[in-house]
């Protein structure tokens, strides 16, 4: 009865010391992979423009919670931010837009986690290229 009490013990302090890591290791890959499924939305959006040749835009919401994807009116995508997550960028309005040459203006979004900046995508000058830097 006293080995298995302690062996009980032991598991279950062992389970408490390893149990933060494997929540931070669960947030960061939710991070990486919204961060990529986001990237992918922006190169679908550059790739629209340039094959449908016609102004192309990635829109976010008000509150960073939501973004959408429209050529001319008609809106091609919708999708929801993670829900502990919001979006923010440095472009005007929330809205990258891809000319029908699939060109666009530099800018960067940022993936924030209670204030604080998790993740960032920055779209390069010209070529409109996303780049994913996951921040530690």
């Amino acid at each position: 009865m006293v080995e298995l009490s302690l062996t009980l013990a032991l598991a279950g302090l062992l389970t408490s010391l390893a149990l933060p890591a494997f929540v931070q290791w669960g947030d960061r890959l939710d991070q990486e992979q919204f961060m990529e499924l986001f990237s992918e939305d922006i190169r679908m959006t550059q790739r629209e423009a340039s094959v449908r040749e016609e102004v192309t835009f990635l829109q976010l919401d008000s509150k960073g919670r939501m973004y959408s994807i429209h050529r001319g009116e008609k809106q091609l995508r919708k999708a929801k931010v993670p829900a502990r997550y919001r979006l923010d960028s440095n472009y005007p309005s929330h809205r990258l837009v891809f000319q029908s040459s699939g060109q666009a203006r530099g800018g960067t979004f940022r993936l924030m986690k209670n204030g604080k900046t998790v993740g960032r995508i920055v779209v390069q000058v010209a070529s409109g290229r996303p780049r994913v830097e996951v921040v530690p």
